[in-house]
């Protein structure tokens, strides 16, 4: 018997939706390479999906993720053996591609052909099928080769970057070079950045960073950082988790706050190193702070700035380190509530 091909491009465009509507992700996907009309039909849907992240760890993944915690990864390899993608020209050997749930590991399910497209109209086929308004893209510095200025005009908007050092690399300058690459190309167009690990340079400092117009800034390692970076932080929320701050620093950084400094922070992080000769009262100096109540364990007062807005600071001991917890609070004195 002779096999038929069910003619679905040529349903009623009412059924054909419905249709479409109850494939699986992957499903959905790989029917948007059928043909341009079944592309066109695929991205007309306006499926929803809660995030995009593209991984650029020499091996390029394309990961989505729906509100329902369902994730499909496209692995992209080069044909090489080392499997590492050097250009957005590059072609790259048959896709592995790795299905799931976030709350459980995935596995791969299967592989698919590479439909004879480089790695730049990969990226750009799988952008443009959903939905969706949180793109990411993660960097592994020492591993991501590709041309930075390039791939940034590739992309749709991104919404944020992380960049990790990749194990066994140092603050040598090729990976210093490939940072400032990738931070100079994406800066101007994200809201969120998180560097662990990486090497920064007296070109592309923290203070640097902290001057860019960023929703949110996460640090984690050992960076060369100031307090003068910290007073010219122009962000929203700032986490730095290392423990190159003094309690000395935090209290010049509350108080010129209270002046009217950084008045765009909402939420700040910061570790604190213990010493023996730690003084509560050196962070504490001149701030005129209330609800504070001596305790072992947790420290809890708020201070306010010179145009009546309330911050709370809160730290809880942790032995070698503890946290330094800050958050603005939008009401007036009179209306906050700790």
């Amino acid at each position: 018997m002779t096999e038929v091909r069910f003619p679905f491009l040529s349903l009623p465009n009412d059924l054909g939706v419905k249709v479409m509507k109850t494939m699986s992700l992957y499903e959905q996907t790989a029917f948007s390479f059928a043909s341009k009309k079944s592309h066109s039909k695929i991205k007309s849907l306006r499926i929803p999906i809660a995030k995009v992240m593209i991984m650029m760890k020499g091996v390029v993944e394309i990961g989505f993720n729906t509100k329902e915690l369902e994730t499909v990864r496209f692995q992209l390899k080069s044909q090489e053996s080392d499997g590492i993608m050097t250009s957005l020209h590059d072609i790259p050997v048959n896709l592995d591609v790795y299905m799931g749930f976030l709350t459980f590991p995935i596995s791969r399910a299967f592989t698919m052909s590479n439909q004879g497209m480089s790695l730049g109209k990969w990226i750009q086929h799988l952008c443009s099928i959903f939905q969706c308004e949180d793109y990411g893209a993660v960097f592994e510095i020492g591993m991501s080769h590709l041309d930075m200025q390039t791939l940034r005009n590739m992309f749709p908007k991104l919404g944020s970057i992380r960049l990790t050092r990749f194990f066994g690399e140092g603050g040598n300058e090729l990976c210093i070079l490939n940072t400032q690459n990738i931070l100079r190309a994406f800066l101007p167009v994200v809201e969120k950045v998180q560097l662990i690990s990486v090497p920064l340079h007296e070109n592309l400092t923290f203070q640097h960073i902290g001057l860019a117009n960023l929703k949110v800034l996460y640090l984690s390692g050992r960076f060369n950082l100031k307090l003068d970076g910290l007073l010219s932080l122009n962000v929203e929320h700032c986490r730095i988790d290392t423990d190159q701050f003094t309690l000395r620093d935090l209290n010049r950084f509350f108080k010129l706050w209270m002046k009217g400094s950084n008045r765009k922070l909402k939420l700040f992080s910061a570790l604190v190193k213990w010493e023996d000769n730690s003084d509560w009262n050196i962070l504490l100096k001149g701030l005129k702070a209330e609800g504070f109540a001596e305790d072992a364990e947790v420290k809890d007062f708020t201070i306010q700035n010179s145009s009546g807005v309330i911050a709370r600071i809160r730290s809880r001991n942790m032995g070698t380190y503890f946290p330094v917890n800050f958050a603005i609070s939008n009401f007036k004195k009179e209306t906050w509530t700790v």
